[in-house]
């Protein structure tokens, strides 16, 4: 029965070629739709992700948090993180949670070389920033712990500065002139791109912090400290630590008033996976309104395909057929041609998305879930829009649907 089912069917798309195309066609733009903006925020999703593991796994890092007052006042407010926080958290910090502590200052000046020059951002950090932070050095290394600690003026290059001011020439061993001070280049980093949105490491010079206090900022205070932790386990109970450190020397009881901020960078990334899969699901329900609107064409379609086949059905109760047979048929209908067009509508999403892709730059990732969720749905579009017609054909009268004109 069933395979008279479906024959019978398909014979009546057979005839009605352009009809049944228009009615699948509604569902293949829905399915389409919630395929490819799903798979626009799984890609934009997945991208976020890895930029900020670009910027190192469990990573904790401490702001300066100034005055209310900024902005009215006259000139930048001085940073209340300074070397001897610094020192104070890698002494008092548990060392079985701590990967590394690095601190971290930066300040953008002109850099030279012989005739060319670039005004770029410089970093004074540590030797364990490569500790903390995804960065590779293609050529030379990176300074070192003695170097650090002598103040040595040497310096580490990123890739695009590397490319400005020598060109194709090795940079390794010559010497740039920092704010008007001579630097030995030491090292040449890997390319590096986009640092999580927010700077570009190819456009960077690194130089020991000692030698960035003493020679082009003057004081010891710092733009911010990192502090990589083991695992993710142990990171609320680390960014306790710090507070409770700071607040202690700094001298801080209550916690409104704290000079500085802790960030955390799984907080940061949870909040950023919350708001990017509400968005996703948002842009998936405005695409299923397609679905809807799909749905309801293939009801209108259905009721005129029962009010042409009326004397059939005549027919067929007068020779018996049931009642349940007649819904099954024009139920199986409904589902045929939803179900089609939800198959082609997940197969046009798919090459729709890769397309956005490849013309916009927007990252796209396919996964099962938008297109299990989107086959799914139009099955049921086609059962929940397809049963009325199909019910109401199974109910008509053989006697009268037999005199139907």
């Amino acid at each position: 029965m069933f395979l008279e089912i479906i024959k019978m069917a398909l014979h009546s798309f057979s005839t009605n070629k352009l009809r049944t195309f228009l009615t699948t066609l509604g569902i293949i733009i829905g399915v389409a739709a919630v395929v490819t903006l799903m798979s626009l925020g799984e890609g934009t999703k997945a991208t976020i992700e890895k930029q900020f593991t670009s910027l190192g796994s469990n990573l904790l890092t401490v702001f300066p948090r100034f005055g209310r007052g900024i902005g009215l006042v006259r000139g930048a407010p001085r940073s209340s993180i300074t070397n001897d926080d610094y020192e104070a958290l890698s002494k008092e910090l548990d060392p079985n949670k701590v990967v590394a502590i690095v601190p971290y200052s930066s300040r953008n000046v002109q850099v030279k070389y012989k005739s060319e020059n670039t005004n770029t951002q410089v970093i004074g950090t540590s030797p364990d920033y490569l500790k903390v932070r995804e960065v590779k050095v293609a050529n030379g290394s990176f300074f070192s712990e003695e170097e650090y600690k002598a103040s040595k003026k040497v310096a580490v290059l990123g890739a695009s500065v590397a490319e400005t001011l020598f060109g194709n020439d090795d940079p390794i061993g010559q010497s740039i002139k920092i704010a008007g001070v001579t630097f030995k280049v030491v090292g040449v980093l890997e390319p590096q791109g986009q640092l999580g949105g927010f700077a570009n490491l190819d456009d960077m010079i690194f130089i020991p912090l000692t030698t960035f206090q003493r020679k082009i900022q003057g004081g010891n205070s710092l733009n911010n400290i990192y502090i990589s932790a083991i695992s993710p386990d142990v990171m609320n109970d680390l960014q306790s630590q710090i507070e409770d450190i700071l607040r202690k020397r700094h001298k801080i009881t209550d916690p409104n008033n704290d000079d500085f901020m802790v960030q955390n960078q799984l907080t940061i990334l949870s909040s950023l996976n919350q708001s990017m899969q509400t968005l996703t699901l948002f842009l998936a329900g405005i695409a299923a309104i397609s679905l809807l609107v799909g749905g309801i064409g293939i009801m209108n379609i259905m009721l005129v395909n029962v009010t042409e086949r009326i004397k059939e059905i005549g027919i067929r109760k007068a020779v018996g057929a049931k009642a349940r047979y007649i819904l099954y048929q024009f139920l199986t209908e409904s589902v045929i041609v939803s179900v089609a067009g939800g198959i082609f509508g997940i197969l046009v999403g798919i090459v729709l998305s890769q397309v956005i892709k490849s013309l916009s730059g927007l990252s796209a990732v396919v996964t099962l879930y938008p297109v299990a969720l989107s086959f799914t749905v139009s099955a049921l579009v086609g059962i929940f829009f397809g049963y009325y017609p199909a019910y109401r054909a199974s109910k008509l009268n053989p006697i009268e649907a037999l005199r139907y004109e």
